[in-house]
């Protein structure tokens, strides 16, 4: 006689690699999904600030804080061909394309912790401009300041502050791009942790700090930790 399992064994096993797969399957999406978000941070960093290099010597009087629209038109113009944008998405409603609003213009925007914001961020405002490898990019001048701001991931989501879009301010002394969360930042400050990158916070603007703890990979909540380990 031939020794074979029986169909209740081959069951058994079936059942138990079906609730191994369940418990282990999401935290490797997860740990996936994070790995993708702290590379997409890299090249998006590395990307925007080759172009403030590249445009800084034209533009550093007033490099920063100036309200004159010529002088904000030219520069993001010169900005904005250092990428590699897609135009074909030009006529397109480009936040309801990234997702951060749906077709009856409520926006889907979270915050830090993960929760819908009622108000997206106001003054940084959100990417506009979609580039060829699908992140994204922005900037405004707003509320006396410049914002530059980027996507990493554009409509692959979550389309939350602090995970996959971030915030930039400029220091018009030292010609500088600096992260949003840096104490260096004087115009507006979002240098406090506890309302502006922080998994307990409620504040309107949770995540716009989260900038700096991200490019220094510092848990704002636990220093112990990485960034991108501690994401809500």
């Amino acid at each position: 006689m031939k020794k074979a399992f029986t169909l209740a064994e081959i069951l058994i096993t079936l059942g138990i690699i079906g609730v191994v797969a369940a418990m282990t399957i999401p935290t490797l999406v997860a740990n996936y999904r994070t790995k993708a978000l702290k590379s997409g941070f890299k090249k998006s960093y590395s990307l925007l600030m080759q172009a403030v290099i590249n445009v800084q010597n034209e533009y550093w009087g007033g490099f920063g804080q100036t309200g004159d629209s010529a002088y904000q038109t030219n520069f993001y113009n010169a900005l904005w061909k250092n990428f590699k944008i897609n135009y074909n998405t030009e006529f397109d409603d480009v936040l309801e394309v990234l997702g951060y609003r749906d077709a009856k213009h409520k926006f889907l925007i979270k915050d830090y912790a993960g929760n819908v914001m009622e108000l997206y961020p106001g003054c940084p405002q959100l990417p506009t401009h979609i580039l060829a490898d699908g992140s994204a990019v922005g900037g405004v001048y707003n509320c006396y300041a410049n914002w530059l701001m980027f996507d990493v991931n554009g409509a692959g989501g979550p389309n939350a502050l602090g995970h996959d879009i971030f915030y930039f301010g400029f220091d018009s002394n030292t010609r500088k791009l600096l992260p949003l969360g840096e104490k260096a930042y004087s115009f507006w400050d979002f240098a406090n942790h506890d309302l502006y990158c922080s998994k307990n916070s409620t504040d309107d603007y949770n995540g716009v700090g989260c900038t700096y703890w991200a490019l220094r990979d510092i848990c704002p909540d636990d220093e112990t930790k990485g960034y991108w380990e501690c994401l809500p």
